[in-house]
């Protein structure tokens, strides 16, 4: 019997699906690179993109087979123009189209310091300093009357809720003291005492008991940096977005229960 998979969409699992289901989902845009995917054999849910069973069908020799065939489909350009490729911890994946590469911005998935490349660079650049993804040409694509466009900035994997707890951050050499002041089952937007911590890195967070969410400790991956009233020259705590990494099970159902409840 051939493998079964599962699928996760916005808290909801979908399947049992075959693998060749599974890549026509994502091929027809039903679901995306972001979303995640059930392995019986690691018994966690990973992230298709990550997932060397479908990631192995984003490598640079199938550029030119992928891209003619969505320049046929009845898609918009930014669908359609699948040239992109991300590279991340010596990894290289695509192609993706610009539209996907602003989707996985969004759903912070993908980074402004992680590097991208097309076939019209000469080399692999930081996205923060490609062009196409300023916060001009976002902004200008936000305001599209495109719905197949405009959709990617109201779609969230993970549904968010307020939350506060207090915390206890640890980063591999002293220990800081934190706020949560938003939470998904995917990470949280946390207020930390040290103005010096930087997108990329990995922290070790204590959630101290909260609004309906018993106590637990993460291990998470900085995403974004939000200074709160000139915090780099005053006591102000910055604001982080932090992704969780390591969770256990239980504790993403106990926060995708609260954030049902608080929707």
């Amino acid at each position: 019997m051939a493998k079964q998979y599962y699928l996760s969409n916005n808290g909801t699992h979908l399947g049992p699906y075959t693998r060749e289901a599974v890549l026509n989902k994502i091929e027809t845009q039903e679901q995306q690179w972001t979303d995640y995917v059930y392995d019986e054999n690691v018994g966690e849910w990973v992230m298709l993109l990550e997932h060397p069973e479908f990631s192995m069908k984003l490598s640079k020799k199938n550029f030119d087979s992928v891209h003619k065939a969505y320049e046929k489909a009845a898609l918009p350009a930014v669908y359609r123009d699948k040239e992109w490729f991300i590279l991340k911890e010596g990894n290289n994946y695509g192609p993706f189209s610009q539209l996907e590469l602003i989707q996985m911005l969004q759903e912070k998935t993908l980074f402004e310091y992680d590097y991208v490349w097309q076939s019209k660079m000469p080399a692999w650049q930081r996205v923060v300093d490609v062009e196409e993804f300023s916060s001009q040409k976002i902004r200008e694509m936000k305001e599209s009357n495109d719905a197949a466009v405009s959709e990617i900035f109201f779609r969230r994997r993970h549904a968010r809720a307020a939350y506060g707890a207090s915390l206890i951050v640890h980063n591999n050499k002293s220990v800081f003291r934190g706020q949560a002041f938003e939470i998904s089952a995917g990470g949280a937007g946390v207020m930390i005492d040290n103005p010096n911590l930087q997108p990329g890195q990995s922290l070790f967070l204590h959630f101290q008991p909260g609004d309906g969410v018993p106590p637990f400790n993460a291990v998470c991956q900085i995403v974004s940096k939000q200074f709160v009233r000139e915090a780099a020259a005053t006591a102000e705590p910055v604001k982080y977005g932090v992704r969780f990494t390591t969770l256990s099970q239980s504790v993403r159902d106990s926060i995708k229960s609260f954030t049902t409840k608080a929707a």
